[in-house]
């Protein structure tokens, strides 16, 4: 094993994300057709209320696990490293069998939450299976999390990375195979072919873990060459303990938040919609299209800030340990660049393409395009928020995380159903009213440590706006030459004709987005010279 630098890091982890994402996201095409609209609604039920649990019980300890070992790198305490590791593991085994219990046990009251008095297109008995099969994974997913905090702590990013490939596949296989012969072979109902495909989830999970406590092992001299066990420990199990809910506490708070924003979504949708008339089981298939299967292919652009979160964290940590601002603000200058250079694009090509990607992935639909095209802007600002907070959280600003976290939700939530009554008023797809509320929600919610970002610490931001503009060159081009394809070629084909179009399309305006970044310097001023060089070397473009 080697460490990984900052940019390093984040293309590994970037890559890894992208790749887990992209194969999570075809492989609901076949996945889609197997269980049906009634299995994904049925799916995306249990999948919402399993993070939500995770979230609540675990989701804070493996970042507070990688804040905490990359504090005591920084100080030279190795000792204490290792310590906090073992004592994470021991808090993680209580909180999460917990949780489990609790989801287990009150799988009926969740699944009455959600249906509630909707005459929807699946059964309580159904929710309430699917729910508890993916509890299960509650025993395993955050010993997973908090070794992959460990590692990620101590720069290893590669490791990690290479566990969620492990975990994607293998849940994958489980889920496409296991359903599909339970469905279509042993001709048992969609229920079962969907809770065959959750557990899936959990055998994948399990091997991940494997996979990675087998590198700890091989490469344990490795890992602890500085640790002296001769040396006396200069904090306490309890010492430990209230450092790791300290940190935990917000970014459990955030993703709680951000489970509560699509639960929220989830049941003011199905009310904000049967309030309008449209009668349950439509009202299901928009709100899984809303929370679940759209967000789902607009994973790729939360990728990128999934994987800057991975990395950031030992060097915002160092920044704020050695009291160095300048450190601290360049790295979150060069993160936020870097979403903006990669999700706009992405962003603007789901737009013009929304009704042929929604119907490469899901099939024809009356509001997938639509929902997919505002979901891919909810995205950008989503994956701008979520690195904000990381780095508050490394610069231990956890009043603001509250603030920021929470008055974004409240805004959400106070505006769901009032936009959906109003779109449907002026007759404009009252169903995005939920994407809108969200959205109007994370833009508070990034504006307010923003401005506090500059207020305390002096933070500048004109290298991102710098950025912004010189955006603007690459996108125009990329507009002009889909428009010009789009005059030429006609998406009216069947499915294969469709693929192939919009990936010929695909790889010219990417091509073309990034010939120009690259000319205008775009891509320097973001990745910087070295990396860029370093890139073209091995793609044999630079010798």
């Amino acid at each position: 094993m080697k460490k990984n630098t900052f940019v390093e890091g984040t293309l590994i982890a970037y890559i890894s994300i992208l790749i887990t994402k992209v194969l999570g996201a075809i492989y609901v095409i076949p996945f889609y057709k197997i269980i049906g609209p009634t299995g994904g609604v049925l799916y995306g039920y249990a999948y919402n209320i399993y993070n939500l649990f995770l979230n609540m019980s675990t989701s804070g300890i493996p970042t507070a696990v990688s804040i905490i070992i990359s504090e005591y790198n920084a100080l030279k305490m190795f000792n204490e490293r290792e310590f906090t590791f073992k004592t994470a593991n021991k808090v993680i085994s209580i909180i999460s069998f917990i949780a489990f219990i609790i989801m287990f046990v009150f799988a009926k009251s969740i699944a009455l939450f959600l249906i509630g008095d909707i005459e929807a297109g699946n059964s309580i008995n159904s929710v309430v299976l699917v729910i508890r099969v993916i509890s299960l994974c509650l025993l395993i997913v955050p010993f997973l999390s908090v070794t992959r905090g460990y590692l990620q702590g101590n720069k290893y990013v590669a490791i990690s990375s290479t566990s969620q490939l492990i975990e994607q596949i293998i849940r994958i296989f489980v889920a496409l195979v296991g359903s599909y012969i339970a469905i279509n072979i042993l001709h048992y109902n969609i229920t079962i072919g969907v809770s065959v495909a959750l557990f899936g989830t959990v055998l994948s999970a399990l091997f991940a873990l494997l996979y990675l406590k087998y590198k700890i092992k091989k490469n344990k001299e490795i890992l602890l060459k500085d640790v002296d066990k001769s040396k006396k420990l200069k904090v306490t199990e309890n010492e430990v303990i209230k450092k790791i809910i300290k940190h935990a506490l917000p970014i459990i708070i955030i993703a709680i938040t951000q489970n509560l924003y699509e639960m929220i979504d989830l049941k003011l949708i199905l009310k904000g919609l049967y309030m309008i008339g449209i009668k349950g089981s439509t009202c299901e298939v928009i709100a899984s299209i809303v929370v679940t299967w759209a967000p789902k292919i607009c994973m790729v652009i939360n990728a990128l800030a999934m994987g800057l979160c991975a990395s950031i964290i030992p060097y915002i940590v160092e920044g704020y340990v050695n009291k160095d601002n300048r450190k601290m603000n360049s790295k979150f200058n060069q993160s936020i660049n870097t979403i903006l250079l990669v999700s706009i694009p992405i962003s603007m090509f789901i737009i013009l393409f929304k009704n042929q990607v929604y119907y490469l992935f899901y099939g024809t639909s009356l509001y997938g395009g639509t929902i997919l095209a505002l979901n891919s802007i909810v995205s950008i600002f989503f994956s701008i928020t979520l690195v904000i907070n990381m780095v508050l959280q490394g610069m231990k600003k956890y009043k603001l995380v509250y603030v920021s976290t929470i008055v974004g939700l409240v805004i959400n939530t106070l505006l769901d159903i009032p936009l959906i009554l109003l779109l449907n008023e002026i007759n404009f797809y009252p169903y995005l009213g939920t994407l809108i509320a969200t959205l109007i929600g994370q833009i508070v919610s990034m504006l307010i440590p923003l401005i506090a970002l500059r207020m305390e610490h002096e933070f500048k931001y004109r290298e991102i706006i710098n950025n912004v503009k010189k955006i603007v060159l690459p996108l125009i081009s990329m507009l002009v030459v889909i428009i010009v394809y789009k005059l030429f070629i006609k998406f009216n084909d069947g499915y294969l004709l469709t693929l192939i179009k919009v990936g010929i399309i695909g790889i010219i305006s990417v091509g073309t987005y990034i010939l120009v970044s690259y000319k205008n310097k775009l891509l320097y001023n973001v990745l910087g010279e070295e990396t860029v060089n370093k890139l073209l070397r091995k793609i044999g473009i630079k010798g």
